[in-house]
């Protein structure tokens, strides 16, 4: 046989301490009694699993407690599928109301905001027309001015050749008509 591993403690060694194990150790008489729940747990289990299991439904295999307890079993399962899917669909349609309700927030949020930049725009025109009054009116009247001026000077323009027309046709009236007789 092999060496044994053990060591021997020789007095110059300090001594090993022992620290305490955060893992707790069972006795062996609990050990037996969950043991024992255990098995009463599992049998009661596979109870459960055994009368929820599918049957052939043959009529010569099938009495009629456990095809009432089969139809029962279903029921009992479409409601909870049921249950589950109006749950799923009840969720759904909150997250759509949500999701909706959000949107039009958000619209009426852009909307006001808008309404706020315009009202803002048209205080600022309306105020820096204020400021520039005088200068925008000064500025109108010159051009008004500027234009009446330039008008004037075509119209005079105008009726200078007009009346330069004039003196030429009695010019040549009176030219042709010596001649004439």
């Amino acid at each position: 046989m092999g060496k044994s591993r053990s060591r021997s403690r020789t007095p110059s060694r300090t001594p090993r301490k022992h620290h305490k194990s955060k893992h707790h150790k069972r006795s062996k008489s609990s050990e037996r009694s969950s043991s024992y729940k255990n098995s009463d747990r599992f049998e009661k289990i596979k109870d459960r699993s055994v009368k929820s299991r599918k049957r052939s439904h043959s009529i010569s295999s099938t009495s009629s407690s456990e095809a009432s307890v089969d139809v029962m079993m279903r029921e009992k399962h479409s409601k909870k599928h049921r249950v589950r899917k109006m749950d799923e669909v009840e969720r759904l349609a909150e997250m759509e109301r949500q999701r909706r309700q959000r949107e039009a927030e958000q619209r009426l949020i852009e909307e006001e905001t808008a309404k706020r930049i315009e009202e803002l725009v048209k205080k600022r025109v309306e105020e820096e027309l204020e400021k520039r009054k005088d200068e925008i009116e000064r500025e109108v009247t010159k051009r008004v001015e500027e234009a009446k001026r330039i008008m004037e000077k075509e119209m005079m323009e105008d009726l200078e050749r007009r009346r330069e027309k004039q003196l030429e046709e009695e010019r040549r009236r009176q030219y042709i008509i010596p001649y004439a007789m």
